[in-house]
């Protein structure tokens, strides 16, 4: 079978690198929970986007009760977990416990650990 895109070749090196840097992000509960899209086959990628609105909203709620200014607008949806900074991860993960608590969607504790990246 071919296919008309040309397909880069990729020295092994940083094949090996890349392959372990995306395949370490998903041992990251935080990043994994964040950067998932639970119905996208169903209704499209924009419900992701509107799950992710609905954690970012948290916490900016939830910085505003700290005394901290909104550090999440509304185009940061679309972003993924491990693109915002280590204090925006820890307000991230702080929404994702708390929405947790309300249902079976999200795991019932996600530790502020998961805030540092190991990559």
């Amino acid at each position: 079978m071919q296919s008309n895109q040309a397909v880069e070749k990729m020295p092994f090196k940083e094949f090996a690198i890349d392959w372990r840097r995306k395949a370490k992000i998903t041992s990251n509960e935080a990043a994994r929970n964040f950067n998932k899209n639970p119905s996208s086959e169903k209704l499209g990628d924009e419900t992701g986007d509107a799950n992710r609105e609905m954690i970012l909203f948290r916490a900016n709620r939830i910085a505003k009760q700290n005394g901290v200014k909104r550090p999440f607008v509304a185009g940061d949806a679309s972003k993924r977990f491990e693109d915002f900074t280590e204090a925006q991860r820890e307000l991230i993960i702080y929404a994702l416990n708390e929405i947790g608590s309300f249902g079976r969607a999200l795991p019932p504790f996600i530790s502020i650990a998961d805030c540092r990246l190991n990559l």
